[in-house]
């Protein structure tokens, strides 16, 4: 199949022997390139031959004589060249199946596919993997490796997952550690279902493969280098009477022991090795801990550690907050999750630079209020929440709309939100730098 090339780099190899943007490049060195990780394990030598088929279905064969480092400078169009690998599995708490009758489509892909793991930080459950993926793994030194694993009971995962057979993971998280592999695992948890003894002994027995950080790569191959416990997020599209949310005090009662076993881990493996997604500390109305808590952040995208980052550095920029009030009629716009983060960043600003700028904490009336993340906020909750004129400028932050492209997950634009409200409406970053620039703009 190939990849197909989407830009090619000013002044590359690639554009000085005529590879153009929709060519596709097949093979290097007579070895097919399937995806992103092929395409960069293949490039590193200094002598290559490069299959390329050009838009109009010629084949060129080019001999490419380079540095060992230097690369060829093609952009494709996807990481993944052939078909990403879908999830076969049915989990009971899976989110995409909780979303709004016939979303987009971009919505409903569920990858369970290895090479995405590697590349973009997605979680897998493993329950794909082939012989040859084993290999592939081994050879190419595809590590670190992103693992749902949810409990370690295979009775119970295979009911968790939705699957006909025991879902066996030990085995499978003992042989990727043989590879060299280090695996980043999720408990997605669920009260009554694998939280309690359950959750004990899932923490336990992923302990027992963790990588030491105190020892030298030479010392060991591999090992489970953080564990999430992910309390299940639930929207009004869940008709599974299994699931309900956390209360309080349960949160509460999981924290104190994931805190308990961090100290342990800490004296044993030198890291704390488990970590509480913010949204448990949300839930038990219990205070973030300080970033230093999540050491290198390796589970930030999965909702560990973020409310701590951004808060470590509002600190390192809190004084370049202008000394002046920003312009009236200013309002940021977030989730109840991201309220209970900047609420007090806000306050400070407006004291700081004598501002009135409003913070208002958005009800998710699409999926409903028990779902209180920020990001998935749409426009129709924007316009469910906020009157129209009443502000002359509203802040969103940037994580409510599409990667590449100003649309909400209800498919409303910017543009048309901006249009029914009457009001200006200013994207901002993810970074406090970024809130206090579009504030005083």
């Amino acid at each position: 199949m190939g990849g197909k090339i989407a830009g090619i780099v000013p002044g590359s190899i690639a554009e000085e022997i005529g590879i153009e943007p929709g060519d596709t490049l097949v093979a290097i060195n007579d070895h097919p390139v399937c995806d992103l990780i092929d395409y960069n394990y293949y490039e590193d030598g200094d002598y290559l031959e490069l299959t390329i088929e050009k838009a109009g279905g010629e084949l060129w064969l080019c001999s490419v004589e380079k540095d060992d480092d230097e690369q060829l400078g093609l952009i494709f169009t996807a990481n993944v060249f052939d078909r990403i690998r879908r999830c076969a599995n049915h989990c009971l708490f899976c989110f995409i199946d909780q979303l709004q009758p016939q979303p987009r489509s971009s919505l409903l892909l569920k990858d369970d596919d290895y090479r995405m793991s590697f590349m973009e930080g997605n979680f897998i459950t493993c329950t794909n993997l082939r012989e040859e993926d084993y290999q592939r793994i081994a050879q190419m030194r595809l590590s670190p490796l992103y693992i749902s694993v949810h409990t370690v009971d295979p009775l119970l995962r295979q009911r968790m997952l939705g699957r006909k057979q025991p879902a066996e993971i030990l085995l499978t998280l003992q042989r990727l550690i043989s590879l060299g592999c280090r695996l980043h695992t999720q408990i997605v948890l669920c009260p009554q279902i694998n939280d309690g003894e359950q959750l004990q002994h899932t923490l336990d027995s992923l302990a027992s493969l963790a990588y030491d950080s105190r020892r030298s790569e030479q010392e060991q191959t591999g090992g489970v280098a953080s564990i999430a416990v992910v309390p299940v997020g639930i929207t009004k599209y869940q008709r599974n009477p299994q699931l309900r949310l956390f209360t309080r005090a349960e949160a509460g009662e999981l924290i104190d022991d994931i805190e308990a076993r961090q100290q342990r881990y800490l004296e044993q493996y030198g890291s704390r090795l488990v970590f509480a997604a913010d949204e448990l500390y949300l839930r038990a109305e219990r205070p973030f801990p300080p970033a230093a808590h999540y050491e290198d952040f390796a589970q930030i995208e999965n909702g560990v550690g973020m409310a701590a980052l951004f808060r470590q550095r509002w600190q390192e920029i809190r004084e370049q907050v202008p000394q002046h009030p920003a312009d009236e009629g200013i309002a940021i716009a977030t989730g109840k999750s991201g309220a209970a983060v900047i609420g007090d960043i806000v306050a400070e600003i407006n004291e700081r630079s004598g501002s009135s700028i409003e913070l208002l904490e958005i009800p998710n009336t699409f999926y409903g209020q028990t779902v209180t993340a920020t990001g998935l906020l749409t426009g129709t909750c924007l316009l469910a929440a906020i009157p129209p004129q009443r502000y002359r400028r509203l802040l969103i932050p940037s994580n409510m709309l599409k990667f590449d492209e100003d649309i909400f997950l209800d498919d409303m634009t910017v543009e048309a939100v901006s249009k029914q409200l009457a009001t200006p409406i200013t994207i901002v970053g993810p970074q406090p730098i970024d809130l206090v620039q579009a504030l005083f703009a």
